[in-house]
């Protein structure tokens, strides 16, 4: 009798917007609370006696608290202080709105007081909530019921749409994610563009149910990537825009296998993968980590050191799988087929870092712009490859890879010097048009007479 009188005074107090959560008694047994994570946990959180509580305009430094909930959103609002809400507390955004972070927002719950951000009608989604050199705080948080794209490309947008302060230094720590979850976003999950990133110590974040995409971000940023569950999306896998500029790996970066592959290019970009420092920047290593899966978009590109010189590259691949964890880059395409990505190029003299092991270059060796010194065959204007070296590396360090249905050749080497470095002991090339791998030219520019074609 007592659960029912507390329940009609919640419902009575509430009024309209109220989610059933905000208006539920106290439970200590199944009853789930605010962004209860499937009722797993049993909810602390008691019924609200003071709201809803509604905020337009610039919002201050202040709490919103756990009794005063929901706090309705009805407009556009901006957050320009430091915003503080509660554990059990409820923020509900009207249809269409979008919250903007110029300050900061903290909210902090836990197991059993979790804290719900959503739609004040389920039927009628809020665009975002959105950063402008602001940052956001999520521990034991909900977030469902946005990601209306509204006017923007869906590729560009989504329910957490986050922006850097600058794009041209290392990502900086906008977003801080604990045991959260994003559910139901009709475009992306989370997007972190222009320099944003995952801050440090981000763990278990769960996105499902997007429309397109769990998370988008920049290649630079995909380190930051935290532990959690990234099914039940239209798409499960980690969208990289590849872009090129500001967006590519500018400094050492590990890709975690975070149980999803990596998808590379949208509607609008070519996409590209770079590693490559911004000018006058340190040596850069991308790391990838075993079982990870990279796949490009059709024309997509990956390269590591951009151009082609005599100068020592300044950045590094190392790519070390397993015979059981192997690692593999590939064709995004429904329906793959050889040539549908350039494929891997390493520029410049490659660094002696650089290692291959146990991967697989799939469906590669599309029609590039460029060409090599590699020694010309007939028929041939250029050698291009699944994979493209086009300095003498020195060393074989591509060891245990798997070369399938390249349109071209297998690896190019495509560098003028006395190097005759061999990549087919224990590499396998089936599918390969094309020679298995090219034949360098040697210091002065010449050829054999009949230049061998594996």
């Amino acid at each position: 009798m007592k659960k029912l009188v507390l329940g009609l005074i919640g419902v009575l107090v509430c009024g309209v917007g109220c989610s059933s959560s905000s208006s539920t008694p106290t439970s200590t047994d199944s009853d789930a609370g605010p962004g209860a994570d499937s009722g797993t946990v049993p909810s602390e959180c008691p019924a609200p006696t003071a709201g809803p509580t509604k905020h337009q305009g610039d919002i201050k430094t202040e709490t919103w608290t756990a009794d005063t909930s929901p706090h309705v959103l009805p407009y556009d609002a901006n957050v320009a202080g430091a915003l503080t809400i509660e554990p059990c507390a409820e923020v509900l955004l009207a249809a269409g709105t979008t919250l903007t972070v110029k300050g900061s927002i903290s909210a902090v719950g836990s197991a059993s007081k979790r804290i719900h951000i959503g739609a004040q009608d389920p039927a009628k989604p809020f665009v975002m909530i959105r950063t402008s050199n602001g940052t956001v705080h999520l521990a034991y948080v909900t977030v469902d019921g946005g990601g209306d794209p509204s006017n923007i490309v869906p590729d560009l947008t989504g329910m957490l749409n986050f922006q850097g302060t600058d794009q041209t230094k290392p990502s900086q720590p906008t977003l801080f994610v604990d045991h959260v979850t994003l559910s139901g976003s009709k475009s992306n999950g989370v997007v972190l563009r222009d320099g944003a990133g995952f801050a440090p110590g981000s763990t278990d974040l769960t996105v499902t149910g997007s429309a397109l995409y769990p998370v988008s971000l920049w290649s630079r940023a995909s380190g930051g990537l935290p532990t959690g569950t990234y099914t039940g999306n239209t798409h499960d896998e980690i969208l990289i825009p590849g872009g090129g500029g500001n967006e590519g790996f500018a400094e050492s970066t590990t890709m975690h296998d975070r149980g999803v592959p990596y998808h590379v290019g949208t509607s609008g970009t070519v996409g590209s993968l770079v590693v490559d420092p911004l000018p006058n920047g340190v040596t850069t290593t991308l790391t990838i980590e075993a079982g990870v899966t990279v796949r490009f978009k059709k024309g997509g590109y990956f390269t590591v050191s951009e151009f082609q010189s005599d100068n020592a590259a300044k950045s590094a691949l190392i790519a070390v799988g397993t015979a059981q964890k192997q690692i593999v880059f590939t064709s995004a395409e429904a329906n793959p087929a050889a040539g549908d990505w350039l494929g891997i190029s390493f520029g410049n003299q490659p660094l002696a870092t650089n290692r291959m092991d146990f991967t697989q270059v799939n469906f590669a060796g599309g029609l590039s712009s460029g060409g090599s010194n590699s020694c010309p065959y007939p028929g041939k204007t250029r050698s291009d490859a699944a994979i493209r070296i086009y300095g003498a590396p020195g060393s074989q360090f591509i060891t245990n890879t798997t070369v399938t249905s390249s349109k071209n050749f297998g690896i190019d080497r495509g560098w003028r010097k006395d190097d005759l470095t061999d990549f087919l002991p224990t590499n396998s090339f089936p599918g390969v048009t094309d020679c298995k791998e090219s034949y360098p030219k040697d210091k002065n520019g010449a050829c054999p007479m009949s230049v061998p074609c594996p």
